[in-house]
């Protein structure tokens, strides 16, 4: 009778836990966590920070909020992603900041961009979150400190120092861009956007250097469209005009990842469409490319994706990465300072490395260098493949390819020339 009435007991106490489970419970809210950094001044009237926004725990969508609380007006800006978020952008002195980041609800938007099932949430799982819960910080009134002012040069951003993960080892990745390997960078500053024909143009007044090719203008055809066309010795004498250089590869790709180290693309790990980049779309696809001497019809290019453009599209036409930075993705290859070494990642130095010669030896050796460089990025006529911000390949140096531009950089560190020199 006793194991009869205990047996009973249990049962019931069984049957009341499972309808408690099944009741819907109220959950804690997921409250990203967020942290601001100051990267220093762009001017006497802007200071420059970097956001990041992680949740701490799946990568769920994430909605970052930005406004403003000052004697002028800042700006309002959304982005819905999932998670982490890193961006830069500017402040007006004396204006104060709020930015907040918080859980999202399941939308279309999101749906489209970063499909929730990639991530292992379902909708419905989701919608058991408290959303709208967020971390919310207001940056005091800023102000120049003359002990650490830094001020960034016009067109330019500050990428910070630190470590990155260099290379690629997703299914597409090549050899040469084997083995990922970790990678320190100084602080260093790089252009917003290709060198433009309009500014390769006043450089050309001023030196008396050489023009542009004329059949360049089929490509870029105004002054706000990249400058092609260039030798990588053209773009040494237009960096050093400028008083910049051309980026290391390491540089050209911490700059690119936008702080997305693990990511295939600067936008993340979905694969191009049509909107990040410009790339070999339905515009291309009659395009014939001379390879070795012979020629070849473009057989690679997306004929279901139309990106807008043919040829170049002007500098700044699809959105900034992370950094802020735009076209590190296809339009133009970019020229880098290194010399390309299919196998320098097996022993790639872990800071600041560069392939061939140190960076003042190359500078002061550039007209006589005649071994291929480093290029980067891909083109309006190259595969979505090439898109990767791991992608690599190599260009001679007194070439003028009509799909080959550059950007420059400026160190923060001054590069002292060698003891005794």
């Amino acid at each position: 009778m006793k194991y009869i009435t205990c047996c009973q007991v249990f049962l019931i106490l069984l049957v009341g836990f499972l309808i408690g489970c099944g009741e819907s419970e109220e959950r804690e809210p997921i409250i990203p966590v967020v942290t601001l950094e100051f990267l220093g001044y762009s001017d006497t009237d802007n200071a420059q920070f970097s956001i990041t926004v992680k949740p701490n725990t799946q990568e769920l969508p994430v909605l970052v909020v930005f406004t403003s609380e000052g004697k002028e007006p800042f700006h309002v800006w959304n982005v819905h992603k999932r998670g982490p978020i890193t961006q830069i952008f500017s402040v007006l002195l004396d204006t104060s900041v709020t930015w907040e980041a918080s859980i999202v609800a399941y939308s279309e938007e999101i749906t489209k961009e970063y499909p929730l099932g990639l991530s292992g949430i379902s909708v419905d799982a989701l919608s058991e979150y408290v959303l709208g819960d967020a971390t919310r910080v207001t940056t005091t009134p800023l102000e120049i400190s003359v002990d650490n002012e830094i001020v960034i040069p016009e067109g330019m951003v500050l990428i910070p120092e630190g470590e990155f993960q260099m290379g690629g080892d997703d299914p597409e990745a090549e050899d040469r861009e084997k083995p990922v390997h970790t990678v320190y960078v100084d602080a260093f500053y790089i252009d917003i956007h290709e060198v433009t024909v309009g500014e390769y143009s006043k450089f050309v007044r001023e030196t008396d250097s050489n023009p542009l090719p004329p059949w360049s203008n089929e490509r870029s055809p105004t002054s706000e469209h990249p400058a092609v066309g260039i030798s990588w010795h053209n773009a040494m004498a237009y960096a050093v005009w400028a008083n910049k250089r051309l980026p290391t590869e390491a540089e050209w790709e911490k700059a690119a990842r936008g702080g997305l180290n693990d990511m295939k693309y600067p936008w993340g790990n979905t694969d191009p469409d049509g909107t990040q980049c410009n790339y070999a779309d339905k515009n291309t696809v009659d395009l014939v490319w001379n390879f070795d001497g012979g020629e070849q019809r473009i057989t690679w290019a997306d004929e279901d994706v139309d990106d807008g453009y043919r040829f170049n599209a002007p500098v700044g036409s699809f959105l900034p990465n992370p950094y802020g930075l735009y076209d590190m993705s296809g339009n133009i290859w970019e020229w880098c300072l290194d010399e390309y070494d299919e196998e320098f990642y097996a022993n790639s130095p872990r800071e600041n490395p560069i392939s061939g010669m140190d960076i003042v030896d190359i500078i002061d050796k550039s007209l006589s260098i005649t071994t291929p460089r480093t290029i980067r990025g891909g083109s309006y006529a190259s595969a979505s493949s090439e898109m990767r911000s791991a992608q690599r390949h190599g260009a001679y140096p007194r070439r003028e390819y009509n799909n080959v531009g550059f950007r420059c950089v400026k160190p923060l560190k001054i590069e002292l020339k060698k003891a005794g020199q």
